[in-house]
């Protein structure tokens, strides 16, 4: 196994909306942890004005001045949100750059991109822990969204073995009529009122399958030429209408190289990381107490470990 040196650097993609603290201690904690091996972070604060949102209120000069030798800072004119991107406008570069981590993904000229959130933080170096291990694979993270997956639920699937699972259009709507979430646990309906046709033409990979966006690698040798602008592969930070429910980030990008031949790699990320089980990021933003206990944790730690006035 060739050994991740120093002279492999990464760029680093993360989308900000709101959470200063939190995005604070996530870009301190990995310039702490993998730090030698990043060259750029492609900081991209959402517009939520775009839409008359006033997300709670804080401000990132603190992390963008302490980072500001590798910061490329971008506030997009269109705010996307958790809205299905518009797939007619992609040619607008305008447009484009405001779906997530794309900006970055275009500018980027490195062989690898670390795509994480804003509300994670780092103890080790995952950087160089996932250059070790992506081997031929086009990404390496955590695989799949599991807790909203029937083939999970009924034991048929998992990160490690999404491979081997390739149910039929039949098979695949089957499991969404015939299975109950366990008590606790929620599964998007993706049979109601009816299949989407994009499932019957391709069934596998599964509707909740991806490489969960909290702390992806991507081999960009393999995904640049395929992938928007450059290919006909979704966006990686693309949420897509399916009917009445959605295919979150990263499901059709997923979908599309996988059907190009190429594999992603499950990963222990949670050795060298922290992230709330999800699903956490919008109901963290969107629950005004939840937010302001998680800004004031993630206060108290920027001025033990990094010295926030």
């Amino acid at each position: 196994m060739e050994e991740a040196g120093t002279d492999k650097k990464v760029d680093v993609l993360i989308n900000v909306c709101g959470k200063p603290y939190q995005t604070a201690l996530a870009l301190l904690t990995l310039e702490r942890a993998s730090g030698h091996r990043i060259d750029r972070i492609y900081f991209v604060e959402e517009n939520t004005q775009h839409h008359n949102v006033d997300i709670h209120t804080g401000h990132h000069g603190f992390v963008l001045d302490r980072l500001k030798d590798k910061i490329v800072y971008l506030r997009p004119e269109t705010w996307n949100y958790c809205f299905s991107i518009e797939l007619d406008r992609l040619g607008d570069e305008q447009y484009r750059h405001s779906v997530r981590y794309q900006y970055g993904w275009e500018k980027s000229d490195k062989d690898h991109v670390l795509i994480i959130h804003n509300d994670a933080h780092f103890h080790g170096d995952v950087v160089g822990a996932m250059l070790d291990n992506i081997g031929g694979h086009i990404a390496i993270g955590h695989v799949g969204q599991c807790w909203y997956c029937p083939a999970s639920f009924t034991g048929k699937c998992g990160p490690d073995s999404y491979l081997e699972y390739k149910p039929s259009f039949r098979e695949l709507r089957d499991l969404y009529t015939k299975t109950r979430a366990p008590e606790g646990s929620l599964m998007r309906a993706y049979h109601l009122p009816r299949m989407h046709p994009m499932f019957e033409k391709q069934p596998w990979p599964l509707p909740e399958c991806r490489v969960n966006e909290w702390c992806a690698l991507i081999d960009m040798k393999k995904a640049r030429g395929i992938t928007v602008p450059h290919g006909r592969v979704t966006p990686f930070g693309a949420i897509l209408s399916v009917g009445k429910q959605i295919l979150d980030v990263g499901c059709q990008w997923f979908r599309d190289v996988h059907v190009r031949g190429h594999t992603c790699k499950n990963f222990d990320i949670y050795k060298y990381m922290h992230h709330d089980v999800p699903p956490t990021g919008q109901p963290t933003l969107l629950d005004k107490e939840r937010y302001q206990q998680r800004e004031i944790e993630a206060l108290a730690r920027l001025r033990e470990e990094f010295g926030h006035p």
